[in-house]
């Protein structure tokens, strides 16, 4: 069906836009444990009218020429950002992917002509759908609103002191929720705060410390690789926000690497070790003045002689009082982690590959002396795991090759020091890692 007119075609595009928007819940969130099966009448709806609904969308997109009527674009945006947040429990099942397809598509194309009217409307419509005595009935609102702010604030966008307030007030409430999921979208909202909230306003209204502390209590150890990524690169970025921050003071780093060891040690999964070593190396760098360098460096592939000496010196030139006071901690938890590394060729590839980067950032710069007493120890017991990887993982090069260059990061570093001032306990292990050497490349 056409419309001669763009008023008749607006007029029932509101209608039904309304239509299709996800129903008020009966009870609260907290009341009612909800299943996908309760939206299947809802997902029948959508899948018989979706498609007629996306003409009349691209049909008043061209009449209109992507200007005016812009409480009717609120509302399509609004029900589009409902359709295409992930994951919910209502969410369209896979066999609709050509409809979520379109919605991503439609939802884009609309996010271009974002207006300060459009962001006002749009606020102002979220703000009595998430009010914090209404919102845990708001299921579609609640994802729609997280999606919303992922769609409209890329790139160098800001969001403005109203929204950042109103955003900050949302994600503290849906992380109230009992279900997990809900503690994942407010470190989702929290994230989009940091990175496109004016600085100023994070400042003054001191968001940073709010957000900080409410998601360092979530952050224990997870299942999920997603919710452990994304909670702890949402730290990450308050970090940034600490203007107090000092290397040489208690802080906030000294807060995360202290739960980040605690994780991986209490982890029986390599994946979640892998990924946590990540941000153990992370803050292990924070501070340094040259921290893209160190960052382009640990991108290399270390398994080639040149790339790995090239790291070594970048590295080496890291002065970080943070790494000092957790070398013994970090030692430890790498001689724990390294069971893991005789659970199968691929794991033990990925997880070596990370315990050289933390190594390297948090272990090789500091000077042997301050450090030779937890490091005889440390060498007897992972080089031993060492080279019990290379016999349980035979047939795999890139072991081989990974095992080789750990020891020779082991054996740059006791060549810094000179001779002369090389610790005694350390001093049998040169002629022992130039032997192991000689075994590996033969």
């Amino acid at each position: 069906m056409t419309w001669d007119t763009t008023e008749a075609l607006a007029a029932h595009m509101c209608d039904v836009v309304h239509f299709y928007m996800l129903p008020e819940l009966k009870e609260d969130l907290d009341s009612v444990q909800l299943e996908t099966s309760h939206f299947e009448s809802y997902h029948a709806l959508l899948t018989h009218e979706l498609p007629k609904f996306y003409d009349l969308v691209q049909e008043f997109l061209q009449k209109t020429n992507n200007a005016g009527h812009e409480e009717l674009r609120v509302q399509i945006v609004m029900l589009l950002c409902e359709l295409t947040a992930s994951p919910t429990v209502y969410q369209l099942k896979d066999e609709s992917r050509n409809l979520l397809r379109n919605a991503h598509k439609l939802g884009r194309k609309l996010s271009e002509t974002w207006g300060e009217s459009m962001d006002t409307q749009i606020l102002k419509t979220y703000e009595k759908k998430l009010h914090k005595d209404c919102w845990k009935r708001q299921l579609g609102a609640v994802h729609g609103f997280a999606r919303y702010l992922e769609l409209r604030y890329t790139k160098d966008d800001k969001m403005t002191t109203q929204m950042v307030a109103f955003s900050l007030s949302v994600g503290l409430n849906v992380r109230e929720c009992y279900d997990f999921v809900y503690k994942q979208l407010g470190v989702q909202i929290f994230s989009i705060i940091l990175k496109h909230g004016d600085h100023k306003d994070i400042q003054e209204l001191n968001i940073h410390s709010v957000i900080y502390d409410h998601a360092l209590r979530d952050a224990y150890n997870m299942d999920s690789i997603e919710a452990t990524t994304a909670i702890w690169s949402c730290l990450y970025l308050c970090l940034d926000h600490f203007i107090d921050l000092d290397a040489f003071t208690w802080n906030q780093c000294d807060d995360m690497l202290e739960r980040l060891l605690q994780n991986v040690t209490m982890s029986s999964k390599a994946n979640n070790s892998i990924c946590l070593l990540q941000f153990i190396t992370r803050v292990g760098y924070y501070f340094t003045i040259n921290r893209r360098d160190i960052e382009a460096a640990l991108a290399t592939d270390l398994t080639q002689a040149d790339k790995l000496a090239a790291c070594q010196d970048v590295c080496s030139s890291i002065n970080s009082s943070t790494s000092y006071r957790w070398a013994k901690s970090i030692l430890q938890m790498l001689v724990l982690e390294s069971d893991k590394l005789l659970q199968g060729p691929e794991v033990c590839v990925e997880l070596l590959c990370q315990m050289q980067r933390c190594y390297l950032v948090c272990i090789l710069p500091i000077p042997l002396q301050a450090l030779h007493v937890h490091l005889s120890e440390f060498y007897t017991k992972f080089v031993a795991v060492l080279l019990e990887c290379m016999v349980t993982h035979k047939t795999s090069q890139s072991v081989k090759k990974l095992v080789q260059r750990f020891i020779e990061i082991f054996s740059f570093q006791l060549k810094n020091c000179s001779l002369n001032q090389l610790p005694s306990d350390l001093e049998e292990f040169v002629e022992a890692l130039k032997s192991i050497q000689r075994t590996i490349t033969k």
